[in-house]
Order: structure tokens, then sequence, then C-alpha cells
């Protein structure tokens, strides 16, 4: 009688991630294009996706019409959808739209220097911090860049907010395409140094640090050449249990 043998990696009942709906599916592929674990060009399978979050065809789709609308996913007719890929032209337009906008959010959460606030973002750092010391990268990732899309949010305006969040998560994926040996680490510069001026109410330090740490990111990427990527689509979703 032939046996059947568990292959390692692949998800089953006990590790699938837990989607209910579209919203959720949604969630689960945003979170993985943001911390790099869908990289650029990655065809998005339907059918595969349904087998990783069990769940149909029309939840699946749903959820990838909602990132097409976002420009983080790109569908092609006959050939299906891919996570986008940035070209440098565009990465430019990104990284001077988050001056823009984060210079705004920054100058209001830097004008009401309210302790909640401070607080809140005080709390965001520390987490990254632990989570760099005990190696889990990916997700100091996630929430560095959670820090500025969490700056937007107490600016006060939640249509700047839904704006930095996607922009946050192009961001991604333009760092993956163009990185210059530097890849995410220099998200989190700064961060202390923001916290503290909005603070002390100092406006005018807080909104020319947020545009210099922004222009940094920039200047640390190789817009002139593109780097190649590796795509394991039951590698991404498993949630590491048994």
């Amino acid at each position: 009688m032939k046996q059947n043998k568990r292959l390692v990696g692949v998800m089953n009942d006990r590790n699938r991630p837990q989607v209910d709906d579209a919203d959720e599916a949604y969630a689960h592929l945003f979170a993985a294009i943001v911390d790099q674990r869908l990289p650029p060009g990655t065809k998005l399978t339907e059918l595969a996706l349904m087998e990783a979050f069990g769940v149909g065809r029309r939840t699946i789709g749903t959820a990838l019409q909602r990132l097409t609308w976002e420009k983080l996913v790109i569908f092609f007719p006959k050939r299906g959808a891919f996570v986008a890929a940035p070209d440098a032209v565009e990465a430019v337009e990104v990284f001077a739209a988050r001056v823009a906008i984060e210079a705004g959010t920054t100058e209001a959460v830097a004008r009401a220097a309210d302790p909640a606030a401070i607080a809140k973002l005080r709390d965001n750092i520390d987490q990254e911090h632990k989570l760099r010391q005990q190696g889990y990268i990916r997700e100091a990732i996630h929430l560095s860049g959670g820090f500025h899309v969490l700056m937007a949010e107490l600016s006060g305006n939640r249509i700047l907010a839904d704006q930095v969040r996607l922009l946050v998560a192009r961001t991604s994926l333009i760092v993956h395409l163009f990185d210059n040996q530097v890849g995410l680490a220099g998200w989190h510069d700064h961060h202390d140094d923001l916290v503290q001026h909005c603070a002390s109410g100092n406006v005018e330090k807080a909104v020319s640090l947020m545009r210099e740490h922004i222009t940094e990111i920039q200047d640390g990427l190789a817009l002139d050449r593109r780097r190649p990527v590796a795509f394991d689509m039951f590698g991404v979703f498993g949630t590491g249990r048994d």
C-alpha cells in the first residue's frame, strides 16, 4: 500500500492562515507585499491563493481587485494578476508624494504635541527595537513602515493616512527592486529623533527631519538597475505551525 508522505513547508489545515472573507484575504496579501514576502512581478494565481487561504474564487477575485485599484497588483488580460513592479520614474514620484504628504502629517502631529499620540509613537518604536534585537527582522520592518502610517493617522486626516499606507506599501516594492545592498534597514533611522521633536512641539525640526529621512531612503537605492526575485507561493503564507 502506497504511503502518503508529508511535504515539508506545504500548508495544511493546522498552519493555514485564518481567512473568512475578502477583507481578510486582502489584509494577508497587503501585509505580504509590505514585508516583501511577495516580491514585485510575482504571479498571483487564483487557484494557488484559493488553496492557501481555503476560500473561493470570488473571495480571491475581490481581494485582487482591491489591490489592483491600489496599484499594488497589475492585471494583464489572458495572463492574470501580478504584484506590481514600479519603474524608476514611478519610484521617484512615490518618494516625492511621500515627502509632500508626510511633511504635512508630521507638522500636524508636532504642532499638537499630544502626549497620548507621542506615547503611541514611542510604543511603536520600542516594539520595533525589541523585534530587531530578537532577530525578527521582517516583523520589525513591518513596524518601521507602520511608524509612518501611525504618524499619518495621528495627524487626524484619514484621507492622508490612507494615502501614506499605500505609499509605504509601494515603497516596499520599490526598495525590493532597486535595493543598493541597504534593503529596508534604513526605514527606522531618525524615528526616535522625530518623536522627540514632535513631543517638544518643534514643528520646523520635525518636518525637516521627516523630509530628510524619506529622501535618504530614496538616495540609498540604485534606480538604474533592478534586482532579480525568487518566489514560493506556499512558503509565503504558511504560519509556521505544524
